[in-house]
């Protein structure tokens, strides 16, 4: 299962390989590999990565520079939270151990909550109606986290 840690602001780390925004494709491509080719050719700006079978990663891109980050699979980590690979529930509780809110809705995207202190949207299985995981009773799992270089923290 691939991990990534979240750098808010900023991008994720995955391993050593820092993705970050306004890194350029190719960058990317090199430290990554090749990403599946799109299965829609209107979603050109995307490259979407799968490891071990699983859906794990999509990157969209503007002017070929890295805009947003989705990730689909594995976790997602800040600090001591687990973003991804978690419930709804667990991570509000995780989050507001460390003073950080989980909103009910969201204000930057169509579906999902935000956590505007780290930058991030997070959608469950219910938000997004993942057939799969409602039929198993896991409407609640965190199915993408999506930071992008255009949330912005505004001051109070």
């Amino acid at each position: 299962m691939e991990h990534c840690e979240l750098v808010p602001g900023r991008g994720i780390r995955h391993g050593k390989t820092e993705i970050f925004f306004n890194e350029k494709r190719a960058t990317l491509r090199a430290a990554l590999g090749e990403p599946i080719p799109p299965s829609n050719p209107m979603w050109d700006d995307e490259d979407e990565f799968v490891r071990g079978g699983e859906e794990w990663l999509r990157l969209r891109f503007v002017d070929n520079k890295l805009a947003d980050i989705e990730v689909l699979g594995g976790t997602l980590s800040y600090k001591d939270i687990e973003l991804k690979d978690t419930d709804v529930r667990t991570l509000r509780d995780g989050l507001n151990n460390h003073g950080l809110v989980l909103t009910d809705v969201t204000e930057w995207l169509s579906e999902g909550r935000d956590c505007i202190d780290l930058q991030i949207v997070v959608a469950t299985a219910g938000d997004v109606e993942v057939v799969d995981d409602l039929e198993e009773g896991k409407q609640d799992r965190i199915a993408w986290v999506i930071t992008s270089r255009d949330f912005e923290i505004e001051d109070a």
